[in-house]
């Protein structure tokens, strides 16, 4: 076994089992890359999911930001050398206020237009929050600044993307709504023609956990792909030939949760405000609460002036 000398900051997910399972895929990476002779040198940092959530709803952003800035100052008395922030949506505070980190990031922005690059995509589906699809860490992206045409979900159902999250954060678990509201955006997915489909939520993955015609990009995955060779750069490493989404493994008969186991603004208007919608009391009113009856036809959305 070799020693993995760069000594990664790790930022949880929204969720303690998206916060695992990021930890899981950056050592199954590690272990790939170094034919299991190694294993990521990491120190996690998990927030709370009731406190942050609450903050989303609120329109917190500068609560958040000291949030992960408190974290930081914690991880670097660890002595890490570089920081990952697992979560989409937390990534976002980065472009919204002036949040000070001392040590590199690794962006998952980057790490994503990157494999989008590997794989020759030109035109991908996106879905993630409505504070991920609505600021501007990805705006560039959407915006088809990198050559890639984006098409985002119909706006009428970005409510129901933020609901399913928040279900997966409290309860973990689908619902109906979830399952509607997904098939009505892969069929449309579908009827544009993507060649590709980012996930950039780990509790979205969840519902993506089947083989598709089209490769699904998890952000998650490739994020921790490029963790991966971060901590092992200057060893001896085997770069694998198969893409890094992952379409190739196996998935488990009746398994809902392969995701799980393997592993500032865009000129939008919002239905509603930049924020998610739901408190963190979501569980306590229930998971009907949500506009349920709400079929909406999932359409092409595009940022203006893409």
């Amino acid at each position: 076994m070799i020693s993995v000398s760069r000594k990664l900051g790790v930022l949880g997910g929204l969720s303690r089992p998206s916060t695992i399972r990021d930890h899981n895929l950056i050592n199954r990476e590690v272990l790939d890359l170094t034919c299991n002779r190694a294993t990521a040198n990491l120190i996690t940092w998990s927030f709370d999911p009731d406190t942050i959530v609450h903050l989303l709803s609120q329109d917190g952003w500068p609560a958040i930001a000291h949030q992960i800035e408190e974290a930081v100052a914690n991880l670097l008395l660890e002595g890490v050398d570089g920081l990952m922030i697992t979560s989409d949506t937390l990534h976002c505070v980065l472009e919204r206020e002036s949040v000070h980190l001392a040590v590199p990031v690794l962006h998952i922005r980057d790490a994503l237009i990157e494999e989008i690059r590997r794989l020759s995509l030109k035109k991908i589906g996106f879905i993630g929050t409505s504070v991920t699809m609505s600021n501007s860490y990805y705006g560039d992206l959407i915006r088809g600044h990198h050559d890639v045409d984006v098409v985002l979900p119909n706006q009428n159902l970005w409510v129901n993307i933020d609901y399913s999250v928040c279900n997966r954060i409290y309860n973990g678990e689908c619902t109906a709504l979830e399952l509607e509201t997904y098939n009505q955006i892969m069929t449309d997915f579908e009827a544009q023609n993507v060649d590709g489909i980012v996930v950039a939520s780990s509790e979205i993955a969840l519902a993506f956990n089947k083989p598709h015609a089209v490769p699904v990009l998890h952000t998650a995955r490739i994020h921790a792909a490029a963790a991966a060779r971060w901590c092992v750069a200057g060893h001896d490493i085997v770069r694998p030939e198969l893409p890094r989404y992952d379409e190739l493994r196996s998935v488990s008969a009746g398994s809902h949760d392969v995701i799980a186991d393997d592993t500032s603004k865009i000129p939008v208007t919002l239905p509603y405000s930049d924020s998610l919608p739901y408190p963190h009391n979501v569980k306590r009113k229930g998971k009907r609460k949500t506009g349920a009856s709400l079929r909406a036809s999932v359409g092409e959305q595009r940022a203006p002036g893409s």
